[in-house]
């Protein structure tokens, strides 16, 4: 099954509707202290909250109950969505002492190693996604740069995002032709799980392929 399976299951299901998750992530986090992790991810923290960006927008995590918030244009608000909410809690999670950058670009269902998974089974993000801008490379294009992404010389369009500062991910698209359907990637430096869960990443898929994508759930703040 692909690791991008969860991801498309909970993409625009609010966090706090997960209720046995939503509690047991708070409990996990609450009386944190981010010290370690602030200093290896270069975050800033105060007495009340650490602070961090995800794909350029600003949350934090008040220390002391483990609670998310997003910051919107009218404030501060803790009304996130499942895939975000994972992303931050596991980044702050499973980031290991010396975190490493092989350089080297995978697909995020290799992440584990594991191969045995079968290719015949459409991916439930990526497929839909290709479709979607199947024929509208330029669109597409105007798309990631909207979304902040960064040109690179790869498919037909690929752009690379940060979806946090310290971590970037790669868009690859190519179009449709005579032999194959579109076809899209996203893909992670080989060393991403000293990171993240391996699972993780589904998340972040998801939502670069939310900010980039048409009508997407993410692109209003949330209500207050």
């Amino acid at each position: 099954m692909s690791v991008n399976f969860h991801a498309f299951q909970n993409k625009g299901v609010p966090f706090e509707e997960c209720e046995a998750l939503y509690e047991q992530w708070h409990e996990e986090f609450a009386g944190f202290d981010p010290e370690r992790v602030a200093k290896i991810l270069q975050l800033d923290y105060d007495k009340t909250h650490v602070y961090l960006s995800y794909f350029q927008i600003p949350y934090r995590m008040r220390l002391k109950d483990g609670h998310l918030e997003k910051q919107t244009e009218t404030g501060w608000t803790k009304e996130l969505y499942f895939n975000e909410s994972m992303a931050i809690y596991h980044i702050l999670k499973y980031t290991v002492d010396q975190p490493r950058h092989a350089g080297v670009w995978v697909p995020n269902e290799k992440l584990d190693r594991v191969v045995s998974r079968s290719a015949r089974i459409a991916d439930p993000l990526l497929t839909p996604f290709a479709r979607v801008w199947t024929g509208r490379c330029a669109e597409l294009a105007a798309a990631c740069e909207k979304a902040g992404g960064r040109k690179l010389n790869k498919g037909d369009v690929a752009y690379q995002f940060a979806a946090f500062p310290f971590m970037e991910v790669q868009l690859v698209f190519w179009d449709a032709d005579e032999d194959f359907p579109a076809q899209a990637q996203v893909l992670f430096d080989e060393h991403a799980t000293d990171y993240i869960h391996f699972e993780t990443s589904g998340c972040i898929v998801a939502d670069l392929l939310e900010k980039v994508g048409i009508d997407s759930i993410y692109s209003s703040p949330a209500k207050q």
